[in-house]
């Protein structure tokens, strides 16, 4: 019996969660039941042998508001993601500002004031968490 109300409770908590419903009109987050993790979506570059590549800079593109997101992301945690060739684009720390709706971002990337890459990336949020529709998250520089 026991074993049965956990299985209803987990189920209720991931459909909560997961379920995407209508991104035209605004969803009531108020009763809705979200995991603690923090979703960050990030994008591996790399060379062609595998090894990790750090950019001299980049932005990650709104491309309807213009703002950049990069911008947020600073730090020691930062300086150590960049060393390993990562590169957030969004995280749940914007997730309110893209709720129930999906966004255009292009991540351009830079090393001696060269563009290196320009990649655009559909992304989404609902009540919980920020999400990748579409987009690369390895890209691989010759």
């Amino acid at each position: 019996m026991f074993a049965k109300i956990i299985f209803v409770v987990f189920s209720i908590f991931l459909v909560a969660c997961n379920d995407k419903g209508n991104t035209t009109e605004q969803q009531d987050c108020s009763n809705t039941i979200c995991t603690l993790n923090f979703v960050t979506i990030t994008v591996s570059v790399k060379d062609a042998l595998g090894e990790p590549i750090a950019l001299d800079s980049y932005e990650v593109i709104d491309t309807e508001t213009g703002k950049n997101l990069a911008a947020d992301f600073n730090g020691d945690e930062y300086q150590y993601l960049k060393e390993q060739g990562i590169y957030p684009i969004i995280s749940d720390a914007n997730r309110v500002q893209y709720q129930n709706s999906t966004a255009t971002l292009t991540f351009k990337g830079s090393i001696a004031n060269e563009e290196v890459i320009n990649e655009a990336y559909e992304v989404a949020a609902d009540c919980c968490h920020v999400s990748l529709i579409t987009g690369k998250t390895a890209i691989v520089l010759e």
